[in-house]
């Protein structure tokens, strides 16, 4: 008959009305007794749905309803959210990452080739010093562990205490022992504050902490002086320590132990093995070179977050393994390239003459866009548990730029390739994903 409701196989003749008018409850129902809450708020109780729908009762009849095909089939369709945007603010963090080098480079400047030194130690060493820390950070992530991170503070204080007196004896001779201790410690403990500041988001805290050391800096250069010098240097010490040690009073509930040092240890040493690497290529193509890449060091961060942020969202997406790593392995390398490709267009402004750029070695085209993502792609495998691997490898490279003739512009792309080779690797783990 026209207009007529086909009948619904098991379902009582006019319980197809409730079944029709349920339809859209009933398709993101997970059980019965939810198809029975919605009957019993619709008013329907026993009696109703005995002597007017036939049913033998409410239960009842919530269970040939749900048992009708297209019952919970909304659970099974694919959920759209919104893909994450870019976090632009973590940009910031790039020029932060300068006031600490830039304030012991311009005291240093001024004390003499051993105090410069034993700069350099410091500064290589914050590396895999600040990594550390982060790492201790993120090991208590709901609290603070004050403990552990001033027991690091002072340990790393101490390490650039000896390698600062080391580097400087060893390479201005013995009469800059004592300089070289004092700027190693300075400057290791000033990055290591800087590092903790870092990890609990402390940027306003921390552009505060150096801006008096920066500007004694920028007054010791101008007018140089050995009391310029070390009240700039007393700066650099006291005011970044004391931010830090101020927002690590709660003890937390991390021991200072091996045990907890062992797996920041490891993320450290694969900094130092970064460091070294780095200081290789600025000696082969002048420390400058480097520039963009600290400059840019927010956006690596960035884009490294902004990677992992789109792997979870294509997580929550896909339903299908294959397809997952697909979109995984695309959002990787489009954000490593987009990264490499900033760096290239920003090395071209700088050396546009138009624009009154200096002009820079011909190598760096290559080798700062290559330098930038495998940087890029090493901070994403670091998060992954690839550290053991990561030192090697940049050990390795290390070596080739310092023993070697190899030129960094194939060295670099290589390495590169390399490590997008092992982030695609690492993205058929699923874990990968969370």
């Amino acid at each position: 008959m026209t207009g007529s409701v086909p009948p619904v196989p098991g379902l009582p003749g006019r319980l197809r009305e409730v079944d029709l008018r349920l339809a859209p409850e009933r398709a993101h129902a997970v059980d019965a007794l939810e198809i029975a809450a919605y009957l019993e708020a619709d008013g329907l109780s026993d009696e109703q749905l005995q002597g007017r729908y036939g049913a033998q009762g409410l239960f009842q009849a919530a269970e040939l309803l749900y048992a009708q095909r297209g019952s919970g089939q909304a659970l099974n369709r694919r959920v759209r959210r919104p893909a994450p945007s870019f976090p632009w603010r973590t940009l910031l963090r790039g020029p932060l990452y300068l006031l600490p080098g830039v304030t012991g480079l311009l005291v240093t400047g001024t004390l003499g080739p051993g105090a410069t030194a034993a700069f350099v130690f410091a500064a290589a060493f914050g590396w895999g010093h600040v990594m550390l820390l982060a790492a201790l950070r993120y090991a208590e992530p709901l609290g603070v562990p004050g403990r552990a991170l001033r027991a690091a503070l002072v340990g790393g204080t101490l390490v650039g205490v000896l390698g600062g007196a080391l580097t400087a004896g060893g390479l201005a001779g013995p009469g800059q022992l004592a300089l070289g201790a004092l700027v190693g410690g300075v400057v290791a403990l000033a990055s290591g504050a800087a590092g903790v500041l870092l990890a609990f988001g402390r940027m306003g805290v921390f552009t505060v902490a150096f801006a008096a050391p920066l500007l004694a800096a920028g007054v010791a250069l101008t007018q140089p002086s050995l009391p310029a010098a070390l009240a700039a240097l007393g700066l650099l010490a006291a005011m970044p320590t004391y931010a830090a040690w101020s927002i690590t009073r709660v003890p937390g509930t991390l021991p200072v132990s091996w045990a907890t040092l062992t797996p920041g240890l490891r993320l450290a040493a694969y900094g130092w093995a970064l460091a070294a690497a780095c200081v290789a290529l600025g000696t082969r193509l002048g420390a400058g070179a480097l520039l963009p890449l600290v400059l840019s060091a927010g956006g690596l961060e960035a884009g490294v977050w902004h990677a992992q942020e789109r792997l979870q969202h294509a997580a929550r997406e896909e339903r299908d393994l294959g397809a997952l790593r697909w979109r995984g392995r695309l959002a990787v390398i489009l954000v490593a390239a987009g990264y490499a490709l900033a760096l290239a267009l920003g090395v071209r402004l700088l050396d546009d003459p138009a624009l009154g750029g200096p002009g820079l070695p011909p190598d760096l085209p290559t080798v700062i866009p290559a330098s930038g993502a495998a940087l890029l792609l090493s901070a994403w495998l670091a998060n992954h548990g690839r550290a053991p691997l990561l030192l090697a490898v940049w050990t390795v490279t290390a070596l080739l730029l310092t023993l070697t003739s190899l030129s960094p512009t194939l060295l670099l792309p290589l390495l590169a390739l390399s490590l997008l080779a092992l982030a695609l690797s690492a993205l058929q783990d699923p874990r990968s994903y969370r």
